[in-house]
């Protein structure tokens, strides 16, 4: 299951050699484990220790065991886990759930012939730096107020006492859900607990081969927790990401609304004004958020992390080949999960009593055909890419020649559409309708998608698919391959998907599309892209007018692309106005500075009227990678007069 971090990601790794005693060299092969305690792993639906008379104790130590990420079948690895007094090590470690005014009395025991350092374990609002430090063979006692109610983390590094916020660790499988329930919140929520785990054995060394495992409470895709709701539920999730990873966590199917956002130490609990939707979260290293969601469609739907290298077994593959690394892979058992791996949770949607999960399609106002080519091969040295070809009634539009993006589909909210995809390339495909709400049958997520009478196919060479849909909201969406092919999402297989209200007309003038990609499989050599092109053109707007900037990300693992809009070296003004396709509350509708960072499945909109005329750039930027749009804002009344 070997998976690979992303470029960001192992600049995040290389800095640790530089400050971080590694755990690593604990971790044996999985041939040297058969005398190890097995690792447990667990969905955090109870808490550890005992609730008495408003104190809550606990007893945890640090434990060696066998880990097994990819099921109980799957050849396993050692590795460093927490355990209850009396029990076996677990991935995530024991969750410590209290209601707010708890006293929390924690007795952690260090076994281990190395020093350990625990964090976040204290009295919340917290500061990262009250840290524990253990040495070999010592107990410590600890004791504090729960405090504040919120989403939190508790963790275990080795010899560095310096706050996880600063420092990145090779091992989350020692860290534990920390909750403080308060009097006015769910307590029917589901804990997602993002796990990051690599092994160097020694540091700058990858002679051995290098493996990233990715998991959520413990395990990867197909072996992750399982969620099964009803039509019309509400849904609470609390997800933390304890790792040093980025990750843009996306849900097909419907829109979930933000009702917190924390970093570990405090969290800010959203108060109505400020709730908003979306479909896709970032979520930066110790980034954690309360979610809630109403399923509306029957069927399995998934809910994973959006950079290719997180739930794409291809991809890691080439990540290896490009920096000639040897993969070390644990148990394939990928095609059991629908060729996905890793970072994905399963949710099983069951239709409400009495209903059936058959819905009745309403017959198509709108008739689209999406084909699929592959460019015939350049005479020099260009790359091949993909031709998407859109015909609307006699209205024909297609990948513009030189270009690397799909022409945009523009549909209506509440119209009912039906959109056939024909297959002509070589090998197999699936098309991605990202942010929409459908039938789970016409997501696109083949072997998995649909439900128990029939599961999404692969879109065979030769043959075509119809999806059907009816969206619900306008706004600004995405289409893209869901096919585990690194090829066809860096050659072209995406788009602008956007939805009008009844009756709007799509003005492209002041309505400007922005969609970021990158051209080939090279994460750490393709150039970025903006519209399908390294060197965009230049555009032109006029002074005083309303545009609409929409911006997409479909870049397959750039974390967090920055776009920015500027006069000289200085950003200029625009007005937030959505994001994920949902409107955003007037809250966020105010004035602010036009820059802003955004994963891979996001997207974004901004209201922007250019008050004088002079030379503007839209900038977007991934560490070394970058494209700039030259924009000549124009005074049309001054021309006009001279």
């Amino acid at each position: 299951m070997g998976r690979f971090l992303s470029a960001p990601g192992i600049e995040r790794v290389l800095l640790a050699g530089l400050l971080l005693f590694s755990t690593t060299p604990l971790i044996a092969a999985s041939s040297d484990i058969s005398d190890l305690p097995k690792i447990v792993t667990h969905d955090n639906l109870k808490s550890g220790g005992q609730l008495k008379d408003g104190v809550l104790t606990i007893h945890l130590e640090v434990r060696e065991g066998a880990w097994h990420p990819d099921g109980d079948d799957a050849p396993g690895l050692a590795a460093l886990g927490i355990a209850e007094e009396g029990g076996a090590p677990s991935v995530p470690g024991p969750m410590i759930r209290v209601p707010e005014g708890t006293r929390v009395h924690v007795s952690f025991k260090n076994p281990q012939f190395f020093p350990v350092v625990v964090h976040g374990l204290h009295e919340r609002p917290g500061k990262a730096e009250d840290v524990v430090p253990i040495n070999p063979g010592e107990t410590k006692e600890i004791e504090f107020l729960a405090g504040a109610p919120g989403t939190y983390f508790y963790n275990v590094t080795c010899f560095a006492p310096v706050p996880i916020s600063a420092l990145a660790t090779s091992d989350t499988t020692m860290t534990g859900a920390f909750i403080v329930d308060g009097k006015d919140t769910p307590t029917d929520d589901r804990v997602l607990m993002i796990g990051l785990w690599y092994n160097w054995l020694v540091p700058f060394d990858f002679s051995h081969g290098f493996r990233e495992i990715v998991s959520v409470n413990g395990k990867s895709w197909p072996d992750t927790t399982k969620l099964s709701y009803t039509v019309g539920d509400t849904a609470h999730w609390r997800v933390i990401n304890p790792s040093v990873g980025v990750h843009p966590m996306h849900l097909h199917g419907a829109h979930f609304r933000v009702d917190s956002a924390g970093d570990g130490e405090k969290e800010n609990i959203y108060p109505q004004e400020q709730q908003r939707l979306a479909v896709t979260e970032l979520m930066q290293p110790g980034r954690t958020m309360m979610i809630s969601w109403k399923p509306t469609h029957a069927g399995n739907w998934i809910f994973h992390c959006h950079l290719a290298l997180h739930f794409d077994p291809e991809l890691g593959k080439t990540v290896s080949q490009v920096m000639n690394i040897p993969e070390q892979t644990g148990h394939d058992h990928h095609e059991a999960g629908g060729g996905m791996a890793g970072l994905v949770v399963g949710i099983e949607v069951h239709p409400r009593n009495g209903e059936t999960a058959e819905s009745v399609a309403k017959p198509p106002q709108k008739k689209l055909t999406l084909t699929i080519a592959q460019n015939p091969p350049p005479a020099n040295n260009a790359r091949r890419c993909i031709s998407v070809e859109l015909k609307d009634g006699t209205a024909v539009a297609a990948t513009a020649h030189g270009s690397e993006l799909g022409p945009p589909i523009i549909l209506y909210r509440d119209q009912p559409t039906e959109i056939t995809i024909v297959n002509k390339l070589a090998g197999p495909t699936a098309i991605h309708w990202h942010g929409i709400e459908l039938e789970s049958y016409y997501d696109g997520v083949p072997g998995y998608g649909g439900d128990s009478r029939q599961v999404t196919p692969p879109i065979a060479p030769g043959e075509s698919f119809t999806a059907h849909m009816t969206p619900p909201k306008a706004g600004t969406y995405m289409y893209h391959t869901h096919w585990h092919d690194v090829d066809q999402l860096t050659t072209g297989l995406y788009g602008p998907l956007i939805v009008l209200e009844p009756g709007e007309k799509y003005d492209p003038e002041h309505d400007r599309v922005f969609v970021v990609s990158r051209a080939g499989r090279d994460l750490f050599k393709s150039p970025m892209l903006m519209n399908g092109s390294p060197e965009p053109g230049p555009m032109q707007l006029r002074v005083g007018e309303k545009y609409r900037l929409r911006f997409i990300n479909i870049t397959p693992s750039d974390d967090e692309v920055e776009f920015s809009l500027k006069a000289g070296d200085k950003p200029v003004s625009w007005e937030p106005l959505a994001k994920d396709g949902a409107d955003l509350p007037a809250f966020y509708k105010k004035a602010c500075d036009a820059k802003q960072k955004f994963g891979a499945g996001e997207t974004y909109d901004y209201v922007f009227q250019p008050v004088t005329a002079g030379k503007l750039q839209l900038l977007t930027q991934f560490i070394q990678f970058r494209t700039v749009v030259p924009i000549d804002v124009v005074d049309v009344k001054s021309v006009s007069k001279k």
